[in-house]
């Protein structure tokens, strides 16, 4: 795998894209990818899988986290548009359908990790140091939890 780390000077930080068709979702989890002080400052947001492959034409990213719960299947159309687009790329699920079938549906059809929500930045961290054991977070990295979500 080819690395495309962002550097600092203090260490190496991921290029990170969520993937979720609810904004107040996509906040939550921003806030937990920040958390881990692993992320670089340009952290990208796509509401469905076609954008989220646009994002990805403009600017490579080291890994997507996405909501495999989406309309009309998008979750699991997002984790296979992302494959096609790029094999390096590290796709992160993270979901409240805990179900098995969907679970082994995303990680066949080209999801790397299934995480069940809630997620914390601890467990997300803990993900991005398997993935990219060279990244450092970054020492100012508050892992305090966000406020909890509006709706799921």
């Amino acid at each position: 795998m080819v690395s495309t780390f962002e550097s600092s000077e203090t260490g190496h930080l991921l290029r990170v894209l969520l993937v979720d068709a609810r904004p107040e979702r996509r906040e939550l989890i921003r806030h937990l990818v920040q958390g881990t002080g692993m992320a670089g400052p340009d952290v990208e947001e796509a509401g469905s899988g076609a954008e989220a492959v646009e994002l990805l034409d403009r600017a490579e990213r080291d890994v997507a986290v996405v909501e495999i719960q989406m309309p009309v299947n998008q979750g699991l159309e997002a984790i296979a548009a992302l494959r096609r687009r790029s094999s390096d790329l590290r796709i992160v699920v993270c979901s409240f359908h805990a179900d098995p079938a969907t679970k082994e549906l995303a990680l066949g059809g080209g999801a790397d990790m299934y995480l069940d929500k809630p997620v914390s930045s601890d467990s997300l961290k803990g993900v991005f140091r398997q993935f990219f054991p060279e990244a450092r977070p970054m020492p100012e990295a508050d892992p305090q939890e966000p406020p909890q979500p509006t709706g799921g």
